[in-house]
C-alpha cells in the first residue's frame, strides 16, 4: 500500500503528538500517580534499553549470519580469516569502542560520539 506525501506527513505529525503527549504526561500528572521505588529507577534506563534494542540486531548480524557450508577441514583452515574479517567489521569495532569509552568515562554522549567517529573512520 503506497501512501501519498500528505498521508506520510500526517502520520509523522500524529506520531509526534502522541510521543510528546506520552513523554510529558508525568509533568502534568498528580504526584500520587508518579512511579516510585524500583519502577522509577528502572525508567532511568529505558532510553538506553531502547537504543540497545534498536542497535544490537544490526551489530550482531555479522556474528549470527550462517556461514557457508564447507568441508570440516576447510572451515577450520579459514577460521583465522573469518576472525580477522569479523574484527575488521566497523559495526563491531564501534560497538566495542562505545562500551569501553562509556564504561571508562561514564559519559554517554562522549561514548556515542567516539563510536560514531570510529565507525566513520573504519567504514
Amino acid at each position: 500500500m503506497d501512501m501519498s506525501a500528505t498521508g506520510v506527513w500526517t502520520t509523522i505529525a500524529l506520531l509526534t503528538l502522541v510521543i510528546v503527549a506520552l513523554r510529558n504526561a508525568f509533568l502534568v500528572a498528580p504526584r500520587a500517580w508518579l512511579p516510585r521505588g524500583i519502577v522509577e529507577r528502572a525508567l532511568r534506563y529505558a532510553p538506553l534499553a531502547a537504543l540497545v534494542a534498536l542497535v544490537a540486531p544490526e551489530v550482531l548480524h555479522s556474528l549470527l549470519e550462517p556461514a557457508a557450508p564447507e568441508a570440516a577441514g576447510a572451515a577450520a583452515a579459514s577460521a583465522p580469516g573469518q576472525f580477522a574479517a569479523l574484527a575488521a567489521d566497523p559495526r563491531l569495532l564501534s560497538a566495542a569502542v562505545l562500551v569501553v569509552v562509556g564504561r571508562i568515562g561514564g559519559n554517554a554522549f562522549v561514548a556515542l560520539a567516539s563510536a560514531v567517529a570510529v565507525f566513520w573512520w573504519a567504514s
